[in-house]
């Protein structure tokens, strides 16, 4: 009975690291097209993600809701960040940080 449990376990883990790998490459993919779409240089080709939950979609199925953070530069000098929302494999919000921030 321990062995069943072990090996359940242990496709979990697999799973859970395999939809993680996924969303990581969607999420790069994600950042690359919003910098081109911006006009601006995605830094370091990767991501990190930031947050982790479960959320449903608009078909209510339960899918991981993912923040992931990357640097991006608009002068090859300065670094700025950005964000992404990601539900499943859906994009739900992209932001990218200011250059000119605004003071009230």
């Amino acid at each position: 009975m321990e062995a069943y449990i072990f090996v359940l376990v242990l496709v979990c883990m697999l799973v859970y690291w395999y939809t993680a790998q996924q969303a990581k490459t969607f999420a790069v993919v994600y950042a690359r097209r919003e910098c081109e779409k911006h006009g601006v240089q995605l830094l370091d080709q990767t991501v990190q993600q930031q947050k982790l939950s479960l959320s449903r979609n608009h078909a209510q199925q339960w899918r991981f809701w993912r923040e992931y953070r990357f640097e991006y530069s608009s002068d090859g000098v300065n670094r700025y960040q950005g964000q992404l929302v990601i539900l499943g494999h859906r994009l739900l919000r992209s932001q990218l940080e200011t250059s000119n921030p605004v003071i009230h």
